[in-house]
């Protein structure tokens, strides 16, 4: 096993699912799709400690493991916290070791947890996490500004394909008018701001902001280009592009 224990926090990074566990059966596997081996056990899932929507609540079944060749196989009866990939679903869940730490490693993580309203052990972790992003993005915008939106119209065109020719990911424009309160970032002015953004629900913009009348936030804007100057001096174009006004805080707090 590799010298030290990895940071908690690089390892909610790298993976989609951790959770305490208990090691059941060793060589096994309780799915199909997945040949029982020598790198192969049953674990049973005693906390949840991050996932996706669709794990929360595996608390109380066994996955099948698909555990690393860089670490020590553990043995049966051995609790950890595996740090996991998904590997495949049918009646149960598959998943491929990434990372494991000792149990003890993860406790203060689960006791804080009991005393606060978050859902995971990790969730304060993952927050962490999408702080550092949206502080990353907002020092490539070109603008940051607080403001609510006081205004919504589809700008003529809408970004639509020429004529006689159709695209299904066609962004679809609208343009949003933001009453400006606060200017942390770039040269707009207070008062009345014009940001275009894409309407479409196509899966290529789907995740982009959609601002929506009275809505109040932090907005991470980008210089508009092109044709598309001549309609707004900026968009949102990025899922960080908005955020809620409290993390005007956040972001200011990495500046200190």
């Amino acid at each position: 096993m590799p010298e030290g224990p990895e940071n908690v926090l690089d390892l909610v990074r790298r993976t989609p699912l951790s959770f305490l566990g208990t090691v059941t059966r060793l060589g096994a596997s309780r799915l199909a799709t997945v040949p029982a081996g020598d790198r192969t056990a049953v674990v049973q899932v005693d906390t949840v400690l991050h996932a996706p929507a669709a794990f929360r609540k595996l608390a109380g079944s066994e996955v099948t493991l698909q555990l690393s060749a860089e670490l020590d196989p553990p043995a049966v009866g051995d609790a950890a916290a595996f740090f996991t990939e998904g590997a495949a679903y049918g009646d149960t869940l598959a998943v491929t070791e990434v990372a494991r730490l000792p149990a003890d490693a993860v406790a203060p993580n689960v006791s804080a947890v009991a005393r606060s309203a978050d859902p995971m052990p990790f969730t304060a972790l993952q927050r962490d996490i999408a702080d550092e992003g949206m502080v990353a993005h907002a020092d490539e915008a070109d603008a940051v500004v607080v403001a609510v939106v006081v205004g919504l119209e589809q700008v003529e065109g809408g970004g639509a394909a020429p004529e006689g020719s159709f695209s299904e990911h066609a962004p679809d424009w609208w343009r949003a008018r933001l009453d400006v309160s606060h200017v942390e970032q770039g040269r707009p002015a207070p008062g009345p701001l014009l940001v275009l953004y894409p309407n479409s629900r196509d899966f290529q913009w789907h995740d982009v902001p959609k601002p929506r009348a009275s809505q109040e936030g932090m907005w991470l804007l980008h210089s508009t280009a092109g044709a598309l100057a001549g309609s707004a001096p900026f968009q949102i174009l990025h899922p960080d592009d908005y955020q809620p006004v409290h993390k005007l805080e956040t972001l200011q707090a990495s500046l200190r």
